[in-house]
């Protein structure tokens, strides 16, 4: 095969394998976010600068919700620190990464 077209097949079966990744994971976000007082902060204090369900749309650890909710505030978010662990213990407990903790690699190139 010439080394155009083995480049190629690599891109378009790395591009796949990410597609169905991505597409995994989000199929295993909830179809609506569950009840809570963090949601309830969120749709309050987190809508004026974007839509709510910007944050509900990907899985993160705690440390990065920690770091994601800091951030915004960085930027101007107006929470009290009760209002932060609230949104933080809500982020982290129903948009965790699934347990198992990492999505599927893609599978290595063939060698040749």
């Amino acid at each position: 095969m010439r080394k155009a077209t083995t480049l190629r097949v690599i891109f378009v079966l790395s591009a796949a394998s990410a597609t169905i990744a991505f597409g995994a994971a989000l199929a295993q976000l909830p179809a609506t976010p569950p009840p809570g007082p963090g949601l309830t902060v969120i749709n309050e204090k987190c809508g004026s600068c974007h839509p709510p369900s910007q944050a509900l749309q990907v899985r993160k650890s705690r440390a990065d919700w920690t770091t994601t909710v800091q951030a915004m505030i960085d930027r101007g978010a107006d929470l009290d620190p009760e209002e932060q662990a609230t949104v933080i213990d809500y982020l982290a407990t129903h948009f965790a990464p699934p347990a198992s903790g990492a999505v599927p690699a893609a599978a290595p190139p063939p060698k040749g």
